[in-house]
């Protein structure tokens, strides 16, 4: 993927973590259909990533804000990447180690 997709994945990824952690305050019911619609925008945004990319953006992100030690931000995230994986956008932790464990081993043989 280009520079620019990888750009736009990772500010996509970013608004809806900043949504996901705004969640832990109580909104308003009228900004449900806002956030709805807000969140429906940044996934339209991911569309034509691979799960492969969005995980490997998402822990990249992570590991910057484990790295703060910001817990709030860092829940968001864990919750997002659940909600993605379940969505099939995002791999699994056992799934996306085997992913680079063969991208590993085909680079190694090469």
């Amino acid at each position: 993927m280009s520079l620019l997709g990888d750009l736009k994945r990772g500010y996509a990824l970013k608004k809806l973590t900043d949504m996901f952690e705004g969640f832990a305050e109580p909104a308003p019911g009228a900004n449900y259909t806002r956030n709805t619609q807000v969140i429906s925008h940044w996934l339209d945004q991911l569309q034509g990533n691979s799960p492969q990319e969005i995980t490997h953006t998402l822990f990249k992100q992570m590991k910057n804000t484990r790295r703060k030690n910001d817990r709030r931000r860092f829940y968001a995230q864990t919750v997002l990447l659940a909600l993605m994986v379940e969505s099939n956008l995002a791999l699994d932790l056992a799934t996306y180690s085997a992913f680079l464990s063969a991208v590993s081993n085909r680079q190694a043989g090469s």
